[in-house]
């Protein structure tokens, strides 16, 4: 049987080219920077710090929160003015100056090292000049302790963009200004440290003032020296309310303030005044939240600059961070596609990948604030690994058609789609295995005289209608055809695959008989058609063989060798000198003995075996069949054999 090994694993040489392919697509996504691509790798980012969870922030920073809370207090004031007093300057939004006066008045008192106003007071006061007066007359006595919202506004104009500098109205004062504005990325959430934005709109401005931003005009205040940052994108410690936010009105509530300043709450603080409420329309997007309040992004800036834990990309210019990840993903992807084997095995090694550059990404987001690309080497190598899979599998089909038609040449079809089924088992089998099988040979009688008498072409067609016949009933009962020498037919049962001694056995058997049935009525069709009539002969042995493919690198030849082959050769020879047509030996009988009927021909010695006799059985049919075939084969055996 001329069969190849079934080797599952191997991929075609075009994966190879389709794995770099992605890894190229992959670098020049990340080297361009394209929108969609900053927007996916800025999802990843936050998908990676939402695993990380909320992180302590620095205890020097508090938040006085304008929330809604605040924002209610005014109704008190109307409903009960003589009850609430301390809350006039609350009544209508925007509040007067004078509430802020108050505040950083208490604040600075209290001990708090800087305070921060986030409110943008670019136009006096619409409750008159001497609400603007108080303000002005604290920041004339604490100014130095005092940051105050500045701003580049962008407004539409005639000809594009219009780019001002807005500034507190406030003069002659030691308050420091700070700009508040801070820059989004392509899916709109604020991860940039404001200093490169700044940069850019004084530049569209054409104003040179050198205002900080607002964290930076807040450490300045607070006299706090920080290194130069090593990254430009703000460490979020987490969602809104990381940091201890405080209402607004319990500066004003006498009872409130009471126990802030017993509590030491703002003692040695930083403290940043601004906009919690979501009324107030100031709320930001984030990589750790979808609505966070302006104060706190400022917040977070400050406690990043403080800490120096500004997040760096490992590769700040994007053509190298591109050229590296795609030769890393390219190694990786490639080195997986040529090393793993097993079909399963290749979208789960590139998932592992995945997840092992995954969780280098996220210890070194969170232990040395560095960043790597994520999204796009994920993708790549997933995008790798359905390629292999799918490349494997196409491969795998191809080999299995390929296999499947030569092997049904050989097996029925339903040994076939077990083999296929079990290509493991099957590659170790054509390795070479011992196992055990019955073994059968089937040989014309007479066929070489026959030859003479017939031209070539009768000859040859004769020869294959019978051989149709007998592979036919081989194949019926499992047989496996191993080769055709000549007019003799060579098959195995339980070979590759086996359901058993005793019913590799008894198929062995079942086959022969069928066999003995197609060639009566064979006979009677060339009788009938003035042809020479067929007998043949049919020996079946069982025992130990040893199985697989054996040849030359030219030709190989899946065959069974072993003495149990010879065995079956030499008795299939033995029915001409017995004159019967069908003999088996004892051990195939011992396993079947229950279900056949025989006739004891006794022990015989056999061609290269002379040192030991072989039992033999000419077999009848099965139990449940009467003998009339059998008898009638014989009889017009013996005739066709007769010197006549």
């Amino acid at each position: 049987m001329d069969v190849t090994t079934l080797k599952r694993g191997h991929v075609p040489a075009w994966s190879h080219v389709l794995m770099a392919l992605w890894a190229g697509l992959g670098a020049f996504a990340i080297a361009t920077q394209i929108p969609w691509i900053q927007r996916i790798e800025g999802q990843a980012q936050s998908f990676l710090l939402s695993l990380r969870g909320p992180v302590a922030p620095p205890e020097d920073i508090i938040v006085l929160g304008i929330d809604e809370e605040s924002l209610s207090q005014g109704d008190f004031y109307l409903a009960e003015p003589e009850v609430y007093p301390f809350l006039q300057p609350l009544q209508t939004w925007p509040w007067q100056r004078s509430a802020y006066a108050e505040a950083i008045s208490k604040l600075t008192q209290a001990g708090a090292k800087v305070v921060a106003l986030d409110i943008l007071l670019v136009t006096h006061s619409v409750y008159g000049p001497t609400d603007d007066d108080q303000l002005q007359q604290v920041l004339s006595q604490s100014g130095d302790q005092v940051v105050l919202a500045a701003a580049f506004e962008v407004s539409a104009a005639t000809g594009g963009n219009l780019t001002q500098l807005i500034q507190p109205i406030y003069e002659g004062t030691s308050w420091q200004p700070g700009l508040i504005n801070v820059a989004t990325d392509a899916d709109q959430r604020v991860r940039a440290m404001p200093a490169d934005n700044i940069q850019q709109l004084a530049e569209a401005s054409g104003i040179t003032a050198d205002i900080p931003a607002f964290a930076d005009a807040i450490l300045e205040a607070a006299q706090i020296p920080t290194a130069p940052p090593r990254g430009d994108h703000i460490y979020f410690y987490g969602p809104e309310n990381t940091f201890p936010i405080v209402p607004f009105w319990h500066l004003l509530d006498p009872q409130n303030w009471a126990l802030h300043q017993e509590a030491g709450t703002f003692r040695d603080k930083l403290v940043l005044i601004g906009p919690t409420a979501n009324s107030l329309q100031d709320i930001k997007r984030t990589p750790t939240s979808d609505a966070m309040p302006g104060v706190e992004v400022h917040a977070h800036t400050l406690a990043t600059l403080m800490q120096n834990q500004s997040i760096a990309q490992a590769f700040p210019q994007p053509a190298a961070r591109g050229l590296f990840t795609g030769l890393l993903m390219a190694l990786l992807g490639l080195g997986l596609g040529y090393r793993i084997m097993r079909p399963l095995g290749r979208p789960i090694g590139f998932a592992i990948a995945a997840t092992v550059w995954g969780g280098i990404a996220y210890v070194l987001l969170v232990t040395t604030y560095t960043w790597i690309p994520l999204a796009i080497p994920v993708s790549v190598l997933g995008f790798g690994g359905v390629s292999y899979t799918a490349a494997g599998a196409f491969r795998d089909r191809v080999e299995q058609q390929r296999i499947r038609r030569t092997l049904e040449h050989y097996m029925a079809p339903p040994v076939v789609a077990e083999i296929l089924n079990q290509p493991d088992d099957y590659t170790q089998l054509v390795m070479g295995k011992e196992l055990s099988a019955a073994v059968l040979f089937s040989d014309i009688r007479g066929f070489s005289r026959l030859s003479y008498h017939l031209p070539a072409e009768a000859m040859v067609s004769l020869l294959n209608t019978y051989l149709e016949a007998m592979v036919q009933d081989i194949m019926g009962y499992r047989g496996t055809i191993d080769k055709f020498i000549g007019d003799a037919v060579m098959a195995e049962f339980g070979s590759p695959t086996s359901q058993g001694a005793h019913e590799d056995a008894l198929n062995a058997i079942r086959a022969g008989l069928a066999m003995r049935r197609s060639l009566a009525e064979l006979r009677q069709r060339l009788v009938a058609a003035d042809q020479p009539a067929l007998f043949h002969g049919i020996g079946i042995s069982y025992g130990k063989v040893i199985a697989g493919n054996i040849g030359s690198v030219q030709r190989l030849e899946y065959t069974v060798i072993g003495d149990i082959v010879n065995v079956a050769s030499r008795i299939e020879s033995l029915t001409k000198r017995l004159g019967t047509d069908f003999l088996i030996t004892a051990p195939l009988y011992e396993l079947v003995r229950h279900e056949v009927q025989v006739v004891d021909m006794g022990e015989h010695y056999l061609s290269g075996r002379e040192e030991e006799r072989v039992k033999v059985y000419s077999v009848i049919g099965l139990n449940e069949e009467d003998a009339i075939l059998y008898e009638q084969v014989q009889k017009d055996l013996k005739h066709h054999l007769s010197p006549h």
